[in-house]
């Protein structure tokens, strides 16, 4: 009974984490901010000048690092208790904690960078340090850190649920949309916010069927079923 209520709280906690971690991070931003910036420069220019916002999308963005900390926790926790496709639980979970906590520590370097631009006295001075910033190696290499852990966190866990049996083959093929339609030159022209939406549908999916219920009870061998059946 304890195992079982485990599992129910770990399944509720993915499926919350899986669908508002990319709703978050992308979606809700992407409609927030339908224009777009040619260069770093101009977007920091428009902070400074406040025809741009910024807080409502890193407070969303800071929502959404934190729901995939719940994604990698949940799913993680659930995958590795179940014991089929406990490695790929594990992955998921460090990825996603590793991703996740990057994106924090990111978010708080832009969260500084954007106070500062907003009250700064000389904006001229404020964009040239706010690009200088940005362009540092070490702001790249969080950037690639945080927003790889979370892109292949998401699938890791969806191939983790699927080893359970709790998904179909599917759901985890899904992911695999967005980065193809990127890539192939015929829907180049494809709206960056649709391209989010396509993220959102396999995680929808695990979601719907992780608070349905995924099979109760530890998930046995083909030989452990077959000794069990034995007269």
């Amino acid at each position: 009974m304890t195992t079982q209520r485990g599992e129910s709280v770990l399944r509720w906690l993915g499926a919350i984490g899986i669908t508002l971690a990319p709703l978050c991070i992308f979606v809700i931003p992407g409609l927030m901010y339908s224009g777009t910036f040619e260069t770093n420069e101009e977007q920091f220019r428009a902070i400074a000048e406040g025809t741009h916002g910024g807080h409502e999308g890193q407070v969303s963005q800071i929502c959404g690092a934190v729901f995939t900390m719940a994604a990698a926790l949940g799913i993680g926790g659930f995958v590795i208790a179940r014991g089929r496709g406990k490695t790929l639980g594990v992955i998921g979970l460090i990825t996603g904690m590793v991703g996740a906590i990057t994106l924090l520590l990111l978010l708080g370097y832009e969260s500084a960078i954007l106070i500062a631009l907003k009250s700064a006295t000389d904006p001229d001075a404020a964009v040239a340090l706010a690009v200088s910033l940005f362009n540092e190696p070490v702001f790249v290499i969080m950037l690639l850190v945080g927003l790889g852990g979370y892109s292949l966190a998401l699938p890791i866990l969806a191939f983790a649920l699927w080893r359970t049996r709790a998904l179909p083959i599917i759901v985890p093929l899904l992911f695999v949309l967005p980065p193809l339609f990127s890539l192939v030159p015929l829907f180049a022209g494809v709206p960056y916010v649709i391209l989010s939406l396509l993220v959102l549908l396999p995680c929808v999916w695990a979601t719907v069927r992780l608070i349905r219920g995924a099979p109760v009870g530890p998930v046995r061998s083909r030989a452990e079923a077959e000794v069990t059946e034995r007269p």
